[in-house]
């Protein structure tokens, strides 16, 4: 244990150094988005897609872990989490034969996002005031369920290959936008689930979306009639 606080204090180090100080919530935001923007990049590096797809995601990943390091116990959690995560990503990218790996990859992600999840809920529960950082997290932890449902979707697709009406040999950011277009209730109708086991995740996605924004809008907006002066 000595050796994980000296660790942890070495880490903080590099946070005040790395971020200069400003909230990781920005950062991890940032990386959510640019998750969402692939297809841009995709379009310069046309022959390197996979690689840009798990670079961004490593980068989520990464500052997720960073976003969770304010206590000693988050950061082992998020470390363990998280590292096994990245590491598992790209095994899958350079030695990516094996199905063991292809399952054990979304389901360490999956983990990571579970524990995030719980992490940005408390944060947001339990903080007092309406801040710039509340509002990140806020819209962090919903494009979280996005990116959680697209890692769900793709797990699913392992287990069951004919759950989506889908041909791609790496269906991982189609199921994502899948996942995205079910949060949001656009339901383009281009992407559709095959089986009863996807049409009940699809539905829980598109639960999810609409109780999130409904509590996320209470919870914020009596938050901030209770601090503004009377």
């Amino acid at each position: 244990m000595a050796r994980m606080n000296k660790f942890y204090r070495y880490h903080v180090k590099f946070q005040k150094l790395a971020f200069k100080g400003k909230s990781q919530s920005k950062w991890f935001l940032t990386s959510l988005i640019l998750l969402l923007l692939l297809p841009f990049p995709m379009l310069l590096f046309a022959d390197q897609k996979q690689l840009v797809f798990e670079v961004v995601l490593t980068m989520v990943v990464f500052f997720g872990v960073q976003l969770v390091s304010d206590t000693l116990k988050h950061f082992i959690v998020g470390l363990i989490l998280g590292g096994l995560s990245i590491i598992l990503i790209w095994i899958d990218f350079f030695y990516g034969t094996g199905h063991v790996t292809k399952v054990l990859k979304p389901v360490a992600i999956i983990s990571f996002l579970i524990y995030l999840g719980y992490y940005l809920f408390n944060f947001v529960a339990l903080r007092k005031t309406v801040d710039q950082n509340m509002i990140l997290v806020s819209i962090a932890g919903y494009l979280l369920i996005g990116i959680f449902g697209g890692q769900l979707f793709y797990a699913l697709s392992l287990a069951v290959p004919d759950s989506f009406n889908i041909a791609s040999e790496k269906p991982l950011f189609t199921l994502t936008y899948y996942s995205f277009t079910t949060l949001t209730s656009l339901g383009f109708g281009d992407i559709l689930p095959q089986t009863q086991t996807a049409q009940s995740l699809s539905l829980i996605i598109a639960l999810a979306g609409e109780l999130y924004i409904t509590i996320l809008v209470a919870i914020l907006v009596g938050k901030y009639l209770i601090q503004r002066p009377a």
